[in-house]
């Protein structure tokens, strides 16, 4: 970044009904100020967080890191194409894949870019992208970055109407055009429409609570043996005794591995303990509280960051599927939006758009049971069956020709539908018949199944009187 002059340019830009806005509308950058109220409480009402605190948040608080690094590495996971974008049935016009190739692998890759982008919006609500030209000839362009959003103010009209863009870093201060900020947002922040609302604010007060909890657990254990407490030394001690008796206290105490160690001390008269015991059940159900809280901001479930409490193998692809369907699926879907209505117009580039991949679920049981029931109503084949689950084909030469035919099961076995008076097409398919048609196929059907039921049935002669009689004449005569 240059440094710039903007003694008059700030004057005219920042005149009367011009406004500069730091990274949302809800922040602001007194906040130590804001929590440090009276003692009569603090009210929730009217304050606001600057961003250094959202990203102090995702530094040091493990669930909120995990729910972020499940995110953008989930997003393009499965992988993207380019797309025809006036017909998706033709192949996408090679030249545009590269232009648009180019620019977004420039410095770094694609994913690269894609995780950047993805968790500058998670922690701050916005991802601004700058759009990066050639200092020789300022309309070509060499392809994209993220800007810290920490540093960007924009400069607004009355209506919102973005004027100006301003980026200070370390007292440097740079200025860009309104077209030469990309803006990428989940969430509209309420206060201001320029910027979004980060999944953070709403839970920022648990997860700053949660730090100073484990803080303070790490202190207990640090400071385990040598707890709060008053120390009365005896009189008449010098203050070279008394800072060997401090000393002496703290080497043989302080640190974990000197817990519940006893010792004497000379010079010490008494001891009162100030300090209040640890509640770790309270600890741990706070804990839990806040994971929860949490992963519900960010759309993550817990099984994903590797807590099983209640999870177990029924369950277990379910939540992955819903975390998919209900966070990665819209997530990268507004990715790709951004992408072919945001990035590529920038580029010129207008016949193609992106596409990212989702993530097949298939239940097994579900999907066996679906074939074996196509095979049984004639639907599918034998061998298309077998292709559909990934198992090898039978050989009609060796297996026979029906591994390749339409079958229909009932109670009599198994008929090729060519044998039972059903036309097909030379694929071996059924013919599609209208209603009426298929009711009196079926009918037929069942007539034909019912005479062969019969003729399957041995022939059983039965005999009357008069039949007895006329055979006892024929014998008699003979």
């Amino acid at each position: 970044m240059t440094k710039i002059s903007t003694r008059f340019s700030l004057r005219k830009w920042l005149a009367a009904k011009t406004f500069e806005i730091f990274n949302g509308g809800s922040f602001s950058q007194g906040l130590y100020g804001e929590i440090r109220q009276p003692l009569n409480g603090v009210s929730l009402m009217g304050i606001k967080l600057s961003p250094d605190s959202l990203f102090t948040v995702f530094r040091n608080h493990g669930d909120v890191f995990a729910c972020i690094r499940e995110l953008k590495e989930n997003v393009g996971s499965q992988g993207y194409l380019w797309v025809n974008a006036a017909d998706p049935n033709k192949d996408p016009e090679a030249a545009q894949v590269k232009v648009a190739e180019t620019a977004l692998n420039y410095g770094r890759s694609f994913r690269a870019l894609k995780n950047k982008i993805i968790q500058f919006q998670q922690i701050s609500g916005t991802a601004f992208l700058l759009i990066l030209r050639s200092a020789g000839d300022r309309s070509k362009i060499l392809g994209f970055d993220v800007i810290d959003s920490r540093t960007l103010s924009v400069v607004t009209d009355d209506y919102g109407t973005i004027l100006k863009w301003i980026q200070r870093v370390k007292g440097i201060t740079q200025v860009y055009e309104p077209g030469d900020v990309l803006v990428f947002k989940q969430h509209d922040d309420p206060n201001n429409p320029v910027f979004g609302l980060s999944p953070l604010e709403p839970i920022i007060w648990e997860t700053r609570t949660d730090l100073s909890a484990m803080i303070s657990n790490y202190a207990f254990f640090t400071n385990d043996a040598t707890p709060g407490a008053q120390y009365i030394l005896e009189e008449g001690l010098t203050e070279a005794q008394q800072d060997k008796i401090v000393d002496d206290i703290k080497r043989q105490l302080q640190g974990p591995e000197n817990r519940n160690k006893s010792i004497a001390v000379k010079g010490v008269k008494e001891i009162k303990v100030l300090q209040i015991a640890q509640k770790d059940m309270e600890y741990n159900l706070m804990r839990k509280f806040t994971t929860e809280k949490v992963c519900a901001a960010f759309g993550v479930p817990k099984a994903i960051l590797n807590y099983t409490d209640g999870v177990n193998y029924s369950n277990g692809e379910n939540q992955t599927q819903k975390f998919w369907e209900g966070t990665i699926d819209p997530l990268q879907d507004l990715l790709a939006e951004f992408v072919n209505n945001e990035v590529l117009p920038v580029l010129g580039v207008k016949g193609i758009k992106l596409e990212f991949n989702s993530k097949a679920f298939n239940d097994k049981a579900w999907d066996e049971a679906s074939s074996r029931a196509d095979v049984e109503h004639g639907i599918l084949t034998i061998n298309e069956a077998r292709e559909k689950r990934g198992a090898s084909t039978f050989d009609p030469k060796t297996y026979g020709e029906f591994v390749d035919k339409p079958l229909i099961w009932n109670g009599l076995g198994v008929r090729p539908l060519d044998d039972i008076g059903i036309d097909t097409n030379p694929d071996g398919t059924p013919a599609i018949l209208s209603e009426d048609q298929a009711t009196k196929e079926i009918e037929r059907i069942k007539r034909i199944a019912d005479k062969n039921q019969r003729s399957q049935v041995p022939a059983q002669k039965s005999f009357n009187m008069k039949d007895l009689h006329a055979l006892a004449d024929e014998i008699l005569r003979a």
